[in-house]
């Protein structure tokens, strides 16, 4: 009936755990987006001023020598570089998103967190130092960064030292062509994440950045700024002292926007701490979960590790104490001999060679006292011979009956 059970169970909580998706590959680059290298010839500080979007002093300086012609025609194929459609009278052009939020990533820079939170070097360096909020904060909101941001240090004003790069000097800072962003830092569109809510928890304590973004610190460029992981918010979501009931990692509408509707709500397991149990650990799962563990030790891995000490109890920490259900008062006397017989591999999985030689080594009980087997052990030889060989060798036995011969039968 257990064994039931646990299938019924197993069987939810597959029912409720995502399903995995292959990566599909990454849409070709849009043709209609602007390229770099074909305005080489261009200086970049002439279309990029300071933080205004290219063209938003009336079309300039698009619509000067290098293309006057296009804007004296009708609404063509270069609208569409900044523009997602221009119709005819009455005229309507909204603008895409800028920077393009999408697969790639045209002229990204080569900054490096490590080096501008070295708080020591850059009062070397720079006679000052930067934290978080000089860059990710303005007008007490958290953004983006841009180049008016980066403007505040870099700008000739500014008076950095020679070494340090100057905002019109665009190749110290960018990398020339189009490079795929890192899939993991593109959030899914049904995930919602507000820094505002962020800078203090549920009493008043102030988050710091580093809690979520640990790695920054030490990361040298894009390719390197891991994203948050989810551990980092289980730290915080499931501590009562810290946030909500309502607002725990078990519900889905805390992140997400949708929700796929299941018969039971079981959250992936990277989502909840480290005390809570899978949903087929039941009373039963401790006398059946050497069948699980045989089929996908790495699953077990994720939780149960070999270190003493863990609070999850490690699986040395078992079943280095705790005998199997079949070692009973018994098993010793009777029963692990054919049992050794039958599967060795078993018996070595807790028991090394020195633990059975050292028991084997001592007088079995059922030779009796010291001198009384002597007359016994005929009868048991003549129905087994082979337990008195696993102590006794041949040349043993010959030696001792050669002796009780009468001389004449020697």
């Amino acid at each position: 009936m257990h064994r039931y059970l646990l299938l019924v169970v197993m069987a939810l909580a597959c029912a409720c755990t995502p399903s995995r998706t292959v990566d599909t590959p990454l849409p070709p680059l849009d043709s209609s987006r602007l390229s770099h290298e074909q305005h080489a010839h261009v200086p970049c500080l002439g279309c990029h001023r300071g933080d205004l979007r290219p063209g938003a002093d009336d079309h300039a300086p698009c619509n000067q020598a290098c293309h006057e012609a296009e804007f004296l025609r009708p609404p063509g194929a270069l609208c569409q570089v900044c523009h997602t459609k221009v119709t005819p009278p009455p005229l309507t052009a909204p603008l895409k998103p800028f920077p393009v939020e999408d697969a790639w990533r045209v002229q990204p820079s080569r900054f490096s967190h490590s080096r501008h939170l070295d708080a020591g070097r850059m009062e070397d360096h720079v006679g000052f130092h930067v934290t978080c909020a000089d860059c990710h904060e303005r007008d007490g909101k958290s953004v983006s960064p841009d180049h008016a941001t980066c403007a505040r240090c870099h700008a000739p004003e500014a008076n950095l030292p020679q070494s340090a790069p100057r905002m019109g000097d665009c190749k110290s800072c960018h990398q020339s062509g189009a490079h795929e962003r890192h899939r993991a830092r593109l959030i899914r569109d049904d995930l919602h994440f507000d820094h505002e809510r962020h800078r203090t928890d549920r009493k008043g304590r102030a988050i710091r950045c580093q809690l979520c973004h640990e790695e920054t610190t030490r990361s040298t460029g894009y390719a390197d700024h891991a994203p948050p992981r989810i551990a980092s918010c289980v730290t915080c979501h499931d501590d009562s002292d810290r946030t909500p009931q309502t607002m725990r990692m078990r519900a889905c509408e805390t992140c997400h926007r949708t929700r796929t509707r299941r018969l039971t709500v079981l959250a992936p397991r990277n989502h909840l701490p480290a005390t809570e149990r899978p949903l087929d650990h039941t009373l039963a799962f401790r006398r059946d979960h050497a069948e699980v563990a045989a089929r996908d030790a790495s699953r077990c891995a994720t939780c149960h590790t070999r270190m003493s000490g863990n609070p999850r109890q490690a699986c040395d920490e078992c079943h280095q104490t705790m005998m199997p259900s079949d070692h009973r008062i018994t098993f010793r006397e009777l029963d692990h001999g054919r049992e050794a017989i039958a599967n060795r591999e078993r018996c070595a999985q807790c028991h090394v060679v020195e633990f059975c030689t050292a028991c084997h080594a001592q007088r079995p009980r059922s030779h009796g006292l010291a001198g009384s087997f002597v007359a016994e052990h005929g009868r048991l030889a003549r129905i087994n011979v082979r337990p008195c060989l696993t102590c006794h060798a041949e040349s043993e036995c010959a030696s001792c009956h050669m002796a009780a011969m009468p001389r004449g039968l020697r």
